[in-house]
């Protein structure tokens, strides 16, 4: 999980870098004992070879959305077959559920109907012994 977070951040640890980069430049430039004119000039090529560098980010960041979006995809089809699955497996333990249930009323239905008879036994049996 901690390699597609990574993956994610890419771009965003890219777009720091250059923007870290940049300020630091730009600091040192403005510190360093250079007229105006070479410290404009300087950060004017700089500027420029940061725009070149950064043309690159768009379709570096369109292709990781893309990877993103994909994933993402994945997750969701493998999320909907895991909630089928569950509600497959929530069916089976219903049906089971109610065939034990039924078994078990069953069970329940015969011990009371031979109790019945056993106590109807009795009392003929110890009517017979009254007389």
């Amino acid at each position: 999980m901690t390699h597609h977070h990574d993956n994610d951040n890419t771009g965003l640890t890219v777009l720091s870098f250059f923007a870290g980069a940049v300020t630091g430049a730009a600091v040192a430039l403005l510190v360093a004992p250079k007229s105006g004119r070479e410290t404009r000039e300087l950060l004017s090529n700089y500027g420029d070879e940061l725009r070149e560098r950064c043309r690159s980010l768009p379709e570096d960041f369109k292709g990781q959305a893309g990877e993103a979006a994909e994933r993402g995809r994945a997750m969701i089809d493998q999320g909907k077959k895991l909630i089928e699955r569950g509600n497959d497996l929530a069916s089976q333990g219903k049906d089971y559920f109610e065939q034990k249930k039924k078994t078990l009323s069953a069970a329940v239905e015969a011990g009371r109907q031979t109790m019945a008879e056993e106590k109807e036994a009795l009392d003929r049996a110890l009517e017979g012994e009254e007389k």
